[in-house]
C-alpha cells in the first residue's frame, strides 16, 4: 500500500505543469494554421514535459529556464528607392535624401559609426507604347535602391526615427533587430539557475523516495538559445460577417469590405518552464532559454 501511494505521488509530480489563465480578447480570431512569418511559433499543442525520469540504473533531471530581457540596442533597416531618366540623376537625388536623413539622425544621438548605407540595386525601368494592336516596350529610365541601417542605443527613439525618415520619403521599415550586449552574462545566469533547479529537484526526490544516487553524474545535454521578437508575432482579423447566396443560380457579385488585419506579440509558451525570470514585463523583450539535462547513476 505504501508503495502504491509513493507511485501515485511520483506520477502526479512527473506529469504536473503550471496552468495560466487570461482573458481571450480578439486573439481568439487568430488563424493558427497560417504558415507565415508573423505566425512562426505554434504552442497550442505542447505536451507536458518530462522533468524527471528514472529507470533501473539512471535518474535524469531536466530543467528549463527562461528570462525576458529588454534590448540594449535596436538595429533598424530602412529601405528607399529613387527613379530618374539617367543613372547620375538617380544617384544624386537618392544620396541627397540619405545625407539629409543622416544629418537629422544626430538629433537622436546616432553617430556616423551608427549608420551604414547598403547599396541594393540599380535597374532599368521599362514601359509600353501602344499603337493600334502593337504594344512596343521602351526604356523610360533607371531606379536605384538602397538601405539605411541605423543602430539605436536608445530603443525608445524608434517612433522619432520613423518620423524623421518620412521627411525624406523613406517609408519602408525593412526589419528591426533587438540586440543585447551582455549575452555571456545572461547565459551564465541562466546556467546557474538551471543548476540550482536541477539540484533542488534531485534533493526533493531523493528525500521523498529514498533513492541512493552515485556522486558521479554527467550533463547529458545543455542547450542555450535566444528568440527574436520578430518570430513571435501572430496575426488575426476580428469581424463577423453574413453571407449572400441564391438557391437557383449564383447571380450575385460579392464586393467585400476591407477587413483590418493586425498582429500581436506572443512570446514562448511558458507552460513547461521550471522558472521564468521577469515574466510580467509589458515591453517586448528578447527571450533567452537554457535547457539542461543531468543524469545520475542509481546505486543498487
Amino acid at each position: 500500500m505504501k508503495k502504491d501511494v509513493k507511485f501515485s505521488v511520483l506520477l502526479f509530480l512527473l506529469t504536473s505543469f503550471t496552468v495560466f489563465c487570461q482573458v481571450s480578447g480578439n486573439q481568439a480570431y487568430g488563424n493558427q494554421g497560417d504558415n507565415n512569418y508573423y505566425n512562426h511559433s505554434n504552442n497550442n499543442n505542447r505536451q507536458p514535459r518530462k522533468s524527471i525520469t528514472a529507470n533501473g540504473s539512471e535518474f535524469t533531471v531536466t530543467s528549463l529556464v527562461l528570462i525576458n530581457v529588454k534590448a540594449d540596442i535596436l538595429v533598424v533597416t530602412l529601405g528607399l528607392n529613387q527613379e530618374g531618366k539617367a543613372v547620375k540623376e538617380c544617384s544624386e537625388n537618392i544620396n541627397k535624401r540619405i545625407d539629409g536623413f543622416k544629418q537629422k539622425l544626430k538629433s537622436l544621438g546616432a553617430k556616423d559609426k551608427d549608420v551604414y548605407v547598403d547599396f541594393i540595386s540599380q535597374t532599368r525601368i521599362y514601359d509600353y507604347e501602344v499603337k493600334g494592336a502593337t504594344a512596343m516596350q521602351y526604356e523610360t529610365g533607371f531606379e536605384i535602391k538602397k538601405n539605411v541601417i541605423i543602430r539605436l542605443a536608445n530603443t525608445k527613439k524608434l517612433d522619432e526615427l520613423i518620423s524623421l525618415a518620412a521627411e525624406f520619403e523613406i517609408y519602408d521599415v525593412v526589419k528591426a533587430e533587438y540586440v543585447n550586449e551582455k549575452v555571456d552574462e545572461i547565459n551564465a545566469n541562466l546556467f546557474s539557475e538551471a543548476i540550482k533547479i536541477s539540484n533542488a529537484k534531485k534533493d526533493q526526490y531523493v528525500k521523498a523516495f529514498g533513492l541512493m544516487l552515485s556522486d558521479e553524474f554527467s550533463v547529458a545535454e545543455t542547450a542555450i538559445y535566444s528568440v527574436q521578437p520578430k518570430t513571435q508575432y501572430k496575426k488575426y482579423q476580428a469581424f463577423e460577417s453574413s453571407d449572400v447566396s441564391n438557391y437557383y443560380n449564383n447571380q450575385y457579385v460579392k464586393k467585400e469590405q476591407r477587413k483590418n488585419r493586425t498582429f500581436y506579440y506572443e512570446g514562448l509558451d511558458t507552460t513547461s518552464f521550471d522558472k521564468v525570470i521577469n515574466p510580467d514585463d509589458p515591453e517586448v523583450c528578447l527571450q533567452y532559454v537554457v535547457e539542461m539535462k543531468v543524469v545520475y547513476h542509481i546505486k543498487k
